[in-house]
């Protein structure tokens, strides 16, 4: 009887195929390639794959925000239906985030980039401004509350968008992505009273990790409560008798 090892060998085996594992003695696959497998499947389930083809981020073929997974994964725990968003720098997040919050309000410095989004939002009060305006703070923002993120992802200085987006208000949550790049900035929202909670990880479309920050008003830290329970796509579920009352 033939010793296969891998289940490569199997497919240039001929003879009955439904038979085969009766019939010769082989391995399935190597503890390597089982680890590779999982991993191959989860980046495919968060659209990591159809992501590299388009250039751009995706999920399930829908617009998916350029964030790291691991901030994406809390993010979507949490029902921020009655939030408002004020977002500096668009793209496929304004697409996603419009169907999550109450309404976004989206600043890009980028004319062309401007003209492709513009076209596709809906629940989006969306804005040209130049670079310089939006780092002196030269905008203005009718929201109804004050229940708010604010996401800092615009193509200027973003130390300098931080610092005049407070003076002018103090939002519950601010979303900081690449925070790795920008210490000062850090520095600076967290001297303003907000907890630093850094989320690393991949993005679609990138091979390597990065950092996407939330910052959170200390005294709004019980603000946005756990509303639901959305594990990652490779999680195991499971009922367990170690967490009965």
């Amino acid at each position: 009887m033939k010793k296969i090892k891998f289940i490569s060998e199997v497919y240039d085996t001929s003879g009955n195929i439904e038979n085969l594992e009766k019939n010769i003695s082989f391995q399935k696959m190597t503890n390597q390639g089982a680890l590779l497998g999982s991993l191959h499947s989860s980046f495919q389930l968060r659209g990591f794959f159809d992501s590299a083809d388009l250039g751009s981020p995706i999920r399930d073929s829908m617009p998916y925000p350029l964030l790291t997974y691991s901030f994406m994964d809390y993010f979507e725990n949490h029902d921020v239906s009655n939030f408002y968003l004020i977002e500096f720098g668009s793209g496929n997040s304004t697409l996603y985030f419009e169907k999550k919050f109450k309404k976004v309000f989206s600043f890009e410095t980028n004319e062309a980039w401007f003209n492709k989004i513009n076209v596709q939002v809906k629940n989006t009060e969306y804005k040209l401004i130049e670079s310089n305006v939006l780092e002196k703070g030269g905008y203005s923002i009718e929201s109804p509350d004050e229940n708010y993120f604010v996401l800092i992802d615009a193509a200027c200085n973003r130390y300098k968008v931080a610092l005049n987006l407070l003076k002018k208000l103090k939002p519950h949550y601010i979303i900081l992505d690449n925070s790795e790049w920008y210490p000062n900035t850090v520095d600076l929202i967290t001297k303003e009273g907000y907890l630093h909670t850094p989320f690393w990880g991949y993005k679609n479309t990138e091979h390597w990790e990065s950092c996407t920050s939330l910052f959170t008003r200390l005294k709004d830290i019980k603000l946005l409560s756990n509303n639901k329970l959305m594990p990652p796509p490779l999680s195991r579920r499971l009922t367990s008798l170690w967490d009965e009352p």
